[in-house]
């Protein structure tokens, strides 16, 4: 693959190629009970220089290699939907040999550090009787990088996968609809301290089908919760105190905000 890259303020762009081979594969079965159980495996390519970007005169994209960084993740799912329910669960494991940091002034630079990240993901959906349902998702998700002495560590805060999970109830009867939905990201911190607080939004959609199409609205941060949001603080990490204090950077994520659609099929 050949790379063009324009130049970006004091850095030359020019072209670089670099080879990548990806296989990928999947295999799934499935049973009378309405049963399935699968297997894959993938590998995911992305292309970043061997050496560290500077905004400096004598540093330029096409005096800088591209290295492809290879993402090898292996997933075994199951799934199941009959009697009044519908669940699927999934646990993975992905790896890699290198991985990809920023130094203090923001250079960016590849690193020969293998880095990994597993975990469980699932969701659930009980139907009752007259419309009602109520189900959550779940992906507990940890990643680490191996040290110098080769020793797996939990990976920068800064670059490390957050866990997350929701949980709604509903009703619907085909003509309307009322979905409340809690929408929650768990606390992280790595083995230097750094840390990102977790936090927990609540988000309410009703819809109501007309002869004149459907109406829908919605209504997010219902309890207009104040919160830093997870690229806020991970934003902190980076820029403060090099570019900054640090409520320069700390993004606060949206307070209670409405939205009101109309769709009309034809």
């Amino acid at each position: 693959m050949n790379v063009d890259v324009d130049d970006f303020k004091n850095v030359p762009g020019g072209q670089q190629p670099y080879d990548a081979t990806l296989v990928n594969a999947s295999a799934s079965t499935t049973t009378v009970t309405a049963t399935r159980t699968g297997c894959a495996t993938a590998r995911a390519s992305s292309a970043r220089p061997g050496q560290v970007l500077r905004q400096e005169p004598d540093i330029s994209v096409s005096a800088n290699p591209l290295s492809a960084i290879k993402t090898d993740q292996v997933e075994l799912g199951w799934r199941y939907q009959g009697g009044g329910w519908s669940t699927q669960a999934a646990v993975y494991y992905a790896w890699s040999d290198k991985a990809v940091e920023n130094a203090e002034d923001l250079s960016v630079e590849v690193v020969d550090e293998k880095k990994r990240d597993y975990g469980l993901e699932g969701a659930v959906t009980r139907y009752f009787d007259n419309g009602f349902e109520a189900g959550s998702t779940l992906n507990l998700v940890r990643s680490e990088q191996k040290d110098a002495d080769g020793d797996w560590k939990k990976r920068d805060a800064r670059y490390a996968s957050l866990s997350s999970a929701t949980a709604f109830v509903g009703w619907s009867d085909f003509e309307r609809s009322v979905r409340l939905q809690a929408n929650h990201a768990f606390d992280l911190e790595d083995d230097n301290d750094r840390e990102i607080d977790g936090y927990t939004t609540l988000d309410l959609l009703l819809s109501q089908q007309t002869g004149f199409g459907k109406f829908s609205l919605g209504v997010e941060n219902l309890t207009d919760k104040q919160y830093s949001t997870v690229w806020g603080q991970r934003a902190t990490m980076f820029y403060s105190p090099y570019y900054g204090p640090e409520y320069l950077y700390d993004y606060q994520g949206r307070g209670r905000t409405y939205s009101l659609t109309w769709s009309h099929q034809y």
